[in-house]
């Protein structure tokens, strides 16, 4: 249950601290280490690296498209149940994908996997952590990411088992990995959809009359929206428009960094994943830094401010040509990432309540994932111009110009109040 007046559930923390675990593993070993599969997949099989691409795409498809699907399941299911399924998915995916022989067997594979994401990726547990923890909230949403941060400083053991073992003993071993600790990391997450164990209310022999009856009791101290009047506001298209071409650019970095840096720059495998655990790391200290400072400061300028500087780094991908410069480009770009995105889900807690978080988190991360998707796609077929990365990274900086923009203009709608109908209490009264 939830202690009075410190706005945590006995078990809210601790499910910061599963949700960063399973975050770590889903980023480390899948999202992040995908750009070092494509150089070792396309040079074992021959495949093009569309293909990877492809694949990549599908996960941040499933991440989104399937989150209004993640999110009913979380309410109708639990999340802790919905998150066992999702890493039993994810590993039972990566078994499959060692074992193909085509390009199109692979694909499959990889839509096993982008399932198992989704059912234990950012959107349940985000839920769950909304839901638990009322009191420093932004602390606890800036923190429940560090997980994905974390999970950069993972990518060099993966270059490490790449090269020594090849991607179909790596693919396995991943696998392994995500059943032996991902099971346990989602066993700390609420059963119920409130973020905490249901039991059933002691019942007096005789309950004395309520003084103040409440015919339509609404349990969520907040001012709501629900999702019709979520939809109807500028703010939630708004936040979907500048979230989204944020991702283009998170997206295309994670997938197209590495082989920039191999392909483009001649920088060794081993060195490039590095380079991610590193920019990993300055993104785990945005996160931090927002948490710290996020109910201080207006999340739309914050927002705002850091697409700006995401665009003047992706100039610098384009343009640069030495080693260090795409290091610090990449550094800087982890820190405006970590520093944006946990202020993403605090304004929509901000905007439009947690009555109907779930539903509109989930909703908003299906319109939001078609940046995920765009994103890797966009930056593989521009470079297979004759303009190559540099035109490509350009495009990007181009998308998230307008991302800035659109954060700028966003306004807080007026507050709502949904109408909660519970028809046991009003029958029992």
């Amino acid at each position: 249950m939830t202690p009075r007046g410190r706005g945590v559930s006995t078990n809210g923390w601790w499910i910061v601290v599963g949700g960063s675990v399973l975050l770590m593993l889903q980023n480390g070993l899948i999202l992040s280490a995908f750009g070092a599969y494509l150089v070792s997949i396309t040079a074992d099989t021959g495949w093009s690296p569309g293909v990877i691409a492809l694949g990549y795409a599908i996960l941040q498809l499933g991440n989104g498209f399937l989150a209004p699907l993640t999110g009913w399941c979380c309410d109708r299911f639990g999340t802790r149940a919905v998150s066992h399924v999702g890493s039993l998915g994810t590993a039972a995916g990566f078994a499959l994908a060692s074992q193909v022989g085509d390009a199109g067997h692979f694909i499959g594979a990889v839509s096993v996997i982008a399932l198992g994401c989704s059912a234990a990726g950012i959107m349940p547990l985000t839920v769950a952590v909304v839901q638990t923890i009322t009191e420093r909230r932004t602390l606890a949403l800036g923190l429940l990411p560090t997980g994905i941060a974390l999970g950069g400083l993972v990518v060099p053991l993966v270059t490490w088992a790449l090269d020594g073992f090849g991607w179909r003993a790596t693919f396995l071993g991943v696998s392994a990995v995500i059943l032996v600790i991902g099971i346990p990391a989602g066993a700390v997450l609420p059963r119920d959809r409130r973020g905490r164990r249901a039991t059933p209310p002691a019942v007096p022999d005789d309950p004395a009359p309520d003084p103040d009856p409440d015919p339509d009791p609404d349990p969520d101290p907040e001012p709501s929206h629900n999702l019709g009047g979520a939809l109807r506001t500028a703010a939630f298209w708004l936040l979907v428009a500048g979230h989204g071409t944020a991702l283009v650019a998170v997206s295309a970095v994670n997938l197209h960094l590495v082989p920039l840096m191999t392909n483009h720059h001649g920088i060794p495998l081993a060195t490039a994943g590095l380079t991610v655990a590193v920019m990993s790391t300055a993104q785990l200290l945005g996160q931090v830094v927002t948490g710290f400072i996020g109910d201080r400061v207006d999340k739309r300028w914050l927002a705002a401010a850091c697409m700006v500087v995401q665009t003047g780094v992706l100039v610098v991908l384009a343009t640069a040509s030495g080693v260090g410069l795409v290091v610090a480009a990449a550094v800087v770009h982890g820190i405006a990432w970590g520093l944006r995105g946990p202020a993403m889900t605090a304004m929509r807690t901000d905007y439009f309540g947690t009555g109907s978080f779930g539903t509109i988190m989930g909703w908003s991360m299906g319109f939001v994932s078609i940046g995920l998707v765009v994103g890797p796609l966009l930056v593989t077929a521009v470079e297979g111009g004759p303009g190559g990365y540099p035109w490509a990274f350009l495009t990007l900086a181009m998308v998230t110009a307008v991302g800035s923009v659109m954060f700028a203009v966003l306004r807080k709608p007026r507050a709502a109040r949904c109408r909660h109908v519970h028809t046991d209490r009003a029958t029992s009264a």
